[in-house]
């Protein structure tokens, strides 16, 4: 029998791992998603969404190792992501971005 098939991915990753966040005008809106898949399905939820921005934010989360989920209404390459952390936590802590990746719908 045929392998069931399978819908192409709708998701083209635009940038992976970098230590900068996205930052743009057509910001949507954010949450903390334990998967790249979570915030896909976040993203897909939200009218209008049609790139989302994943990243750890360090230090900023008290240890969480959740994704920061970022959604956003246009894509966006390298370029936009210049929030590259720097802001002091309550704790005296400055936090940074990691592993951060971008993917624009097709």
């Amino acid at each position: 029998p045929k392998p069931p098939s399978h819908p192409s991915n709708p998701w083209t990753p635009t940038f992976t791992n970098g230590t900068c966040a996205v930052q743009a005008d057509d910001y949507l809106t954010y949450g903390l998603v334990d998967t790249v898949d979570d915030c896909e399905t976040m993203c897909t939820g939200v009218d209008g969404c049609v790139f989302f921005n994943t990243y750890h934010d360090n230090n900023a989360k008290d240890g969480s190792t959740q994704l920061t989920c970022a959604l956003f209404s246009k894509c966006h390459d390298q370029k936009d992501a210049d929030n590259c952390g720097g802001q002091t936590e309550p704790d005296g802590s400055i936090n940074f971005i990691t592993e951060s990746a971008g993917y624009c719908k097709k």
